[in-house]
């Protein structure tokens, strides 16, 4: 049986949202009329391709929390999130606000996001 390995791009920020429809409307496309999608500001920022909706997951706590703790539950974590938690640039950081984006998304410049890009992190697809 061959396993997977694909890549977990993570995002934090603290105090960028007044509230969870503000967060949507900064990650979420939005359409048209006649259903055509405008890209969102997330999208635009970061070069979002191959959106697939299901597999990006945000997360929002009501005060800042350290990473570990607001990563809490987020999909294969038990692959990467270790890792995510021990890299130095992250130690110490706290946000209320995540943002995961897994494959199939692409994102061709994640560093361009008006949150802070925490880092893309390996994980396995079991």
């Amino acid at each position: 049986m061959s396993r997977t390995v694909t890549t977990v791009h993570v995002f934090a920020c603290n105090g960028h949202f007044a509230g969870w429809e503000a967060l949507q409307a900064y990650l979420a496309p939005t359409y048209t009329e006649d259903g055509d999608a405008v890209p969102s500001p997330f999208f635009l920022e970061t070069g979002l391709t191959c959106y697939e909706p299901a597999c990006v997951e945000s997360a929002m706590l009501a005060s800042a929390a350290p990473l570990a703790q607001l990563l809490d539950g987020v999909s294969y974590g038990d692959s990467w999130l270790a890792q995510a938690c021990a890299d130095a640039e992250v130690q110490g950081v706290l946000a209320d606000t995540s943002v995961c984006v897994f494959a199939p998304n692409q994102l061709a410049h994640p560093q361009r996001s008006s949150l802070h890009y925490v880092g893309s992190y390996r994980y396995r697809l079991d």
